[in-house]
């Protein structure tokens, strides 16, 4: 279980909200709260919530990353969500959450889009569908953002998201805070409530390398600049020769041999998968975590393979 924050930067003092504005808005400032700690090889970080309460957060450093509904907690390569405490749980969260069963895979693109695959035999929502985002096309046309089974996904499309940057860029005062919302995807497990803090229960994913992208071209002061010369605005980031830089990305330098998102299952089981960082309570070289990782279930595993399956 994740304990209260305290002290300095404590947004939310019982991890609860009421509104999805003040939400969005919270979780993206703790992001850039602790940027300077955040390394460029995390790609994201997912909160998982039940209803308004938050129960879970952790934060993804490989491209493929499972969220289903066992009792593991965050054991380094996959979110258990049966494995938090929330002593406010209704029974009908408790009820919702035993159907969720193998849930769904998410992994970053070559290019920092972000796909997701439902697995499980639990129906699973994208909720923010009804404004401007970066969720694909694909999905929009889905009946009520739901996912379909055993198929892929782009639940986060970077060339979307640029195409709305550049629009909001070419205004007299560009809207920060809409492009910084548009980082953040939701996923509904099971029910699909109108409102979305009556969700039974549902995540938050973070992409740390679109705010990346929003911290550049909408620079705050102390913000960390991807190097000279990158820019996004003329670039194809779906082009085979296009490299990260070239589109305005900065993506840790060992993902350069990675194959983009249409990647085939033999080619997904067949080469190596980095591996999540697990980050234990108090580890160094990393204590700003100490007070935002508190699960004991977290523990690094060696090498291993990842997959769809």
């Amino acid at each position: 279980m994740l304990g209260k924050r305290k002290g300095k930067g404590e947004f939310c003092r019982e991890d609860q909200w009421f509104s999805k504005e003040t939400l969005y808005k919270d979780h993206i400032a703790e992001v850039f709260e602790k940027w300077s700690n955040i390394e460029d090889e995390i790609w994201a970080k997912v909160i998982i919530l039940e209803r308004n309460r938050r129960v879970a957060k952790a934060y993804a450093r490989a491209p493929i990353l499972t969220v289903n509904g066992s009792e593991d907690g965050f054991d380094g390569f996959k979110i258990g969500v049966n494995g938090f405490e929330n002593p406010l749980r209704d029974h009908k969260v408790k009820e919702f959450k035993t159907q969720i069963g193998a849930g769904c895979k998410m992994k970053m693109g070559q290019t920092g889009d972000i796909l997701v695959k439902r697995v499980g035999r639990g129906n699973i929502f994208v909720k923010n569908i009804l404004e401007e985002t970066a969720v694909s096309n694909e999905i929009l046309k889905l009946p009520n953002g739901m996912l379909e089974l055993d198929r892929a996904l782009k639940l986060f499309d970077m060339k979307k998201f640029e195409e709305n940057l550049n629009r909001e860029l070419k205004r007299p005062y560009p809207d920060r805070r809409k492009i910084e919302t548009q980082c953040l995807s939701t996923l509904a497990f099971v029910k699909n409530e109108p409102e979305l803090l009556d969700s039974p229960i549902w995540m938050i994913i973070v992409n740390v390398v679109a705010l990346d992208m929003v911290r550049t071209r909408l620079p705050r002061s102390g913000g960390r600049r991807l190097p000279q010369g990158c820019s996004s605005s003329d670039s194809d980031p779906y082009s085979p020769t296009a490299s990260s830089r070239s589109s305005g990305l900065y993506l840790p330098q060992h993902w350069a041999g990675h194959h983009s998102e249409d990647c085939t299952e033999e080619e997904l089981e067949g080469r190596p998968s980095p591996r999540l960082i697990a980050r234990p309570l108090g580890r160094e070289p990393y204590p700003a975590y100490a007070s935002v990782q508190p699960s004991p279930m977290w523990q690094h595993r060696g090498g291993g393979r990842q997959r769809w399956q």
